[in-house]
């Protein structure tokens, strides 16, 4: 059997598989809750792969649960909030996290593309509130993206998948589970493993960017296989124009680092909303 073939296994309790991401699947516990566990099962047949196989397997078993025993630590020092996906406990085979019904904001605006304006300013901020908690707490997402912005049964945003870093107070590493940013939402940088508070909101700024528009940054280009030209773009400041009544100059702002803290970008899309109201379309 192929080292890269994963068939799914089945803890226990879980009803049905919904997502898989990274090196992780999630799947129904119950109508509140998930467990999102790794994709490598604990027990395999090391006879089936070869030598450098198994090792690969291991080695991708072992990341995933370092990365879910980080996001525990990391959700239980952020702790409740509104705007923040809830850790439930702990599953002998991997972590229990509130159930999110309604999915990703980035799947719900592919099928739905008329969603209104005051409705796309409305995510926005919501995301905007919840990494300015994130932060609050020496906490770096390092994966701000639609596909983690998850949607709750009255479709506010939650923020989810936080394998990311916790800082100490003096703003040095202390826990890194080492989720990075992709192609479209990684701010240019001499060391791509450095990630901070103004990565991420860069990162917000790609994520608003397609929530306001409701399509991927740079579609002339293959992030994956042209990721040296997103990058040089980033680079040379060649942002595509957005309207500042969608959030235009937001995330201008995030993308040219130019906010000295994620406050300030809530601020910004509260004013930005403020006016879209009084024009007649926040609704």
């Amino acid at each position: 059997m192929s080292e890269y073939c994963f068939l799914p296994w089945y803890p226990r309790g879980i009803q049905k598989f919904l997502d898989a991401s990274g090196s992780n699947y999630v799947a129904l516990v119950d109508d509140q809750t998930v467990l999102k566990f790794p994709i490598v099962p604990p027990h395999e047949d090391a006879s089936a792969y070869s030598a450098t196989g198994w090792k690969y397997r291991r080695r991708m078993r072992e990341v995933s649960l370092r990365g879910l025993q980080i996001e525990e630590k990391i959700l239980k020092r952020i702790g409740r909030h509104e705007r923040i996906v809830s850790v439930k406990g702990r599953h002998e085979d991997g972590l229990l996290l509130e159930y999110m019904p309604n999915g990703s904001v980035q799947r719900y605006l592919v099928s739905h593309p008329d969603t209104s304006l005051g409705q796309r300013l409305k995510w926005a901020l919501q995301a905007a509130e919840g990494l300015t908690f994130v932060h609050s707490n020496q906490v770096v997402h390092c994966d701000i993206t639609t596909g983690n912005l998850l949607l709750d049964v009255a479709f506010n945003i939650k923020i989810g998948d936080f394998e990311g870093m916790l800082l100490h107070p003096d703003g040095t590493v202390a826990l890194d589970g080492g989720a990075r940013y992709n192609t479209l939402s990684s701010m240019p940088r001499d060391d791509e493993d450095h990630c901070d508070h103004q990565t991420d909101r860069f990162a917000l700024g790609t994520a608003i960017y397609s929530i306001m528009t409701g399509q991927r940054l740079f579609l002339d280009l293959d992030p994956v296989e042209e990721d040296d030209e997103v990058q040089h773009r980033f680079r040379a400041g060649e942002f595509p124009m957005v309207e500042d009544e969608k959030g235009g100059q937001v995330t201008r702002k995030c993308w040219m680092g130019e906010y000295e803290s994620s406050a300030q970008v809530v601020d910004d899309i509260q004013s930005v909303l403020s006016a879209s109201k009084s024009n007649g379309g926040g609704e």
